[in-house]
């Protein structure tokens, strides 16, 4: 779904490029999650698919394109885990790093009947992480968080990995968001296609991420 770095020979998180692509794997009751995601898009409150790929005969897998100019890998995956849990979807395939089912292969699985693999275009055009935030939050467990935070700020030397890490580290010692954001909009000039934008997005984000363990402190009144 997303392109990996040339130099590196794995594919993990830490080796994506840049974010291209969701996904949204229908694995149960595939035909009725297809239906209330269509009808969703026709009424205009989710963005329209690239495509729909049936995997096998009663199985989906939805696929938006992302604008890479404006997308992160926590985003990326925030946006596909709500998708996952309003459709019924696989949230383990809310994964920046997930490789899909090809249009053209069948699949071998031996309980899927050796069912050929087929795309159908939905024309759908580049989404921003806006178009899914009104789907309910998806909490991650305590020990996956801990381990998304340390491969952003730890393994991940990714230019908006060090952005995300920046922009945390100077909110926490009190710099204002606008601060923050205009370093970033101009770390970034010449490089996103709107870089106040994502440098907006990327600061909003991270003064959430921080404030969370504040607000789970507090004392129930």
């Amino acid at each position: 779904m997303n392109p990996v770095k040339p130099e590196r020979r794995r594919r993990e998180k830490q080796d994506v490029a840049k974010i291209r692509r969701l996904q949204l794997d229908l694995d149960r009751n595939g035909p009725e999650s297809l239906h209330r995601v269509l009808a969703d898009v026709h009424a205009g409150s989710l963005p329209r698919p690239a495509a729909v790929v049936r995997s096998s005969r009663h199985n989906y897998q939805v696929i938006w394109h992302a604008d890479p100019a404006v997308w992160t890998a926590p985003e990326a995956e925030d946006a596909m885990r709500r998708l996952a849990a309003e459709y019924g979807g696989d949230s383990s395939v809310a994964d920046v790093a997930r490789v899909m089912r090809l249009p053209g292969f069948r699949n071998k699985k031996p309980e899927r009947d050796d069912a050929p693999v087929r795309w159908t275009d939905h024309a759908g055009r580049k989404t921003h992480p806006d178009a899914f935030a009104h789907l309910r939050e998806v909490e991650l467990s305590p020990k996956r968080s801990l381990g998304a935070a340390r491969q952003i700020e730890g393994r991940d030397n990714s230019q908006s990995a060090r952005d995300w890490a920046y922009a945390k580290d100077q909110l926490r010692k009190g710099v204002s968001q606008e601060k923050v954001i205009a370093v970033l909009a101009k770390r970034r000039s010449g490089e996103k296609h709107d870089p106040h934008y994502y440098a907006e997005r990327t600061t909003r984000k991270a003064f959430l991420e921080i404030q969370r363990p504040r607000q789970r402190a507090l004392p129930s009144r």
